[in-house]
């Protein structure tokens, strides 16, 4: 285990629009604003889920992606650097229509329909990500 320490920083609410790429918004505003270590919570609900899965036996990630309207019923993640820029890493649970979930490990590609984040900094020596913060 590896520990880090950090004292609160400034916390940032963000709307995103309709359409808007959810991880490359999240990414755009970390890199505008230097923010270098946070994390992140959201809701809302996206009209295109693009996510992934890691499969343990093989070492790799598998990709689905979900073509309809889906509810955040719950978002999370951090940010941490990755050769040096901000790196976001999110992951959520969607909802369809009918109550069924699914979720996992958020892509680029994910479509924003209606989305709050909040993105709270953490002041200190931002951690170098290295696949599991």
């Amino acid at each position: 285990m590896k520990e880090f320490n950090f004292e609160p920083g400034r916390i940032h609410l963000l709307s995103l629009s309709q359409g808007d790429d959810l991880v490359d918004s999240l990414t755009s505003f970390a890199r505008s604003n230097g923010v270098l270590a946070a994390t992140i919570t959201f809701l809302g609900s996206v009209s295109r889920a693009d996510l992934s899965w890691y499969d343990p036996d093989t070492g790799d990630y598998r990709t689905f992606v979900r073509e309809e309207q889906l509810e955040v019923a719950g978002g999370t993640g951090n940010i941490s650097l990755y050769e040096g820029q901000p790196l976001v890493h999110i992951h959520a649970v969607f909802a369809d229509s009918t109550g069924r979930t699914i979720g996992g490990h958020i892509n680029p590609g994910t479509t924003v329909f209606a989305m709050e984040a909040t993105i709270q900094q953490l002041v200190g020596d931002p951690p170098e990500f290295w696949g599991t913060l």
